[in-house]
């Protein structure tokens, strides 16, 4: 992932009274974790993190964090919390991350290329929408592409068959399939319409 700035600032006050002024004031509450610190609180500016969002696929980042203008440290965006809209960013977590520390992160999945299958007649089923994935964050990919030029009619491409960059390894506990090119649905015989017409 590429490492993208972030400035922050170091928060005293807390409380819902306190985010609502620096959210009114066009400011995001947020709690920088991790590196066996304690939980640090930040302010954003929303118009920095609008940037940061616009550089990256879903809401995953490789941030180079600056409190106070202090030395950029490694961070990821760990979670937005979201109004009920699922619109307005009302909280961030971001997580501090060591060299060499292997991460777990959702990334999700492109789907490139033309299945044969569907040619066919078959109809394209996606069951997943982004992958999880464990590997330091100098390897972990911004978005796992999977190729559907090789799917034919029947067949399915499953978590295992992912390619994914060396280091970086799928988390799962069933090897489910991603994606499948199904059979066509066959049409309903010539009585079953008739006696659903009359119905």
């Amino acid at each position: 992932m590429e490492q993208i700035p972030l400035s922050a600032s170091l928060r005293e006050e807390t409380g819902k009274g306190v985010a609502r002024k620096l959210r009114a004031a066009g400011q995001i509450p947020a709690v920088l974790y991790g590196a066996g610190n304690q939980p640090q609180p930040l302010t954003l500016a929303l118009m920095d993190l609008a940037k940061v969002l616009r550089q990256v696929s879903g809401e995953n980042a490789f941030l180079a964090l600056s409190v106070d203008q202090g030395p950029a440290r490694m961070a990821v965006l760990h979670e937005m919390q979201h109004d009920y809209l699922g619109k307005r960013v009302l909280h961030v977590d971001l997580m501090e991350v060591k060299a060499g520390q292997s991460l777990t992160m959702d990334v999700p999945l492109e789907f490139v290329g033309e299945a044969p299958g569907v040619n066919l007649g078959g109809v394209l089923n996606l069951a997943y929408h982004s992958v999880k994935l464990e590997g330091q964050i100098k390897d972990l990919p911004e978005v796992v592409r999977v190729d559907l030029s090789g799917l034919e009619l029947g067949a399915a491409i499953h978590l295992a068959d992912l390619q994914l960059p060396a280091g970086v390894k799928a988390v799962f506990e069933e090897n489910d399939a991603v994606v499948t090119c199904a059979e066509p649905s066959a049409p309903a015989p010539v009585e079953e319409e008739a006696a659903e017409a009359a119905e």
